[in-house]
């Protein structure tokens, strides 16, 4: 996850930056986990005690989850690299707006944390950005969505110039798990299980191709519908499964690492362009770098949450004890077909990125 960059961005690449985002380079280069040309910008504008601009971001988590560290590290950087003339307040918990794209649209705040895919009304492509295996290792995840170099955030953000959004970054929670009260090794054990999922097209498409009963359902009823056996299990990454403590009530985790939990870093596209070159591109740079940091984080805390798990008495089931990764993976290819329209090129534009 360190990587290369110039020090300073041509004229052309702020010009790209202003229409899409990224410099169109099909992920040839990469931006650097420490911002180098964040600080030589910064290095030739006054520090300041007092910002000159004040904006929002909205979030429906909790101050102290994962996406609430993404977003204040984010906020810590912004006032670093523009040594402070650029404040980002943080609203959590929905205390500004709601979880959706419009208050960012209207201008009610200036940032929000929204899964990509939820904003497929606005581009059916955003869909491929969440897809099943879609992502080689973390750093490929990552380089789709470095804002100066990848060729996919480029091509969302021209099209979605007119929607007044922007695409700048994501982190990633954790990849996705299915734990069960009952081991399942292959799509044979798969077959009728009442699995939760989130309520989205994209959840049920992939369960349903993996042969269980998708059950969509909101989160705040999974506890009580596992203790009561209206479901068999769910799926969510590691850190969900260990605050919540669902090894208390399920006895297997299979490490399937079906999706992502792509956590996608929106600003209103006015706002973006409100700012100055150099405040622009550390505004990039902040998100990059902390989408960067949380990855590192989370990455680091697998080990030690799947630890937590096992201490509680939950098995775990992976390739090295039965686990049929390959079966889950041809299974998912189907969702591809599914969503073929929808997608259009965007699946063979990301698996390009280098």
């Amino acid at each position: 996850m360190k990587r290369g960059l110039a020090l300073t961005l041509t004229v052309a690449m702020l010009g790209s930056l202003l229409a899409g985002c990224g410099s169109g380079n099909g992920g040839g280069g990469s931006a650097p986990a420490a911002s180098a040309a964040a600080s030589e910008a910064a290095g030739e504008v006054e520090e300041v005690s007092t910002p000159d601009k004040i904006l929002k971001f909205t979030d429906q988590n909790s101050e102290d989850s994962p996406a609430g560290m993404w977003e204040q590290k984010f906020a810590d950087l912004v006032k670093e690299y523009t040594k402070g003339h650029i404040q980002v307040d943080l609203y959590f918990n929905n205390t500004l707006c709601g979880y959706d794209i419009q208050p960012l649209q209207a201008g009610i705040c200036d940032f929000i944390q929204y899964v990509p895919s939820s904003a497929g009304d606005l581009d059916s492509r955003l869909g491929a950005f969440d897809a099943p295996y879609i992502y080689r290792d973390a750093d490929h995840r990552l380089a789709v969505f470095d804002p100066f170099n990848s060729e996919p955030l480029k091509v969302i953000n021209e099209a979605l110039e007119e929607d007044g959004v922007m695409l700048l970054s994501s982190f990633n929670s954790g990849y996705r798990q299915i734990t069960c009260n009952f081991p399942i090794k292959n799509l044979n054990d798969m077959k009728g299980a009442k699995i939760r999922v989130v309520p989205s097209d994209l959840y049920q498409q992939l369960f349903t191709a993996f042969g269980a009963a998708a059950t969509p359902m909101a989160f705040s009823e999974v506890a009580t519908a596992l203790i009561t056996n209206v479901i068999d299990g769910q799926e969510n990454p590691y850190s969900v499964i260990v605050t919540n403590a669902l090894y208390e009530v399920q006895k297997y985790c299979m490490e399937t690492n079906h999706l992502p939990t792509n956590h996608g870093l929106w600003m209103n596209r006015n706002t973006y362009e409100g700012l100055t070159p150099d405040q622009q591109q550390a505004v990039l740079q902040a998100a990059y770098d902390a989408s960067a940091y949380m990855d590192e984080y989370i990455l680091d805390k697998v080990e030690e949450y799947k630890k937590i798990c096992e201490d509680n008495g939950m098995e775990i089931i992976d390739e090295n004890n039965g686990l049929d990764m390959a079966a889950f993976k041809e299974a998912a290819e189907s969702v591809y077909d599914y969503f073929s329209e929808d997608w259009g090129e965007m699946p063979d534009l990301i698996r390009a990125v280098e």
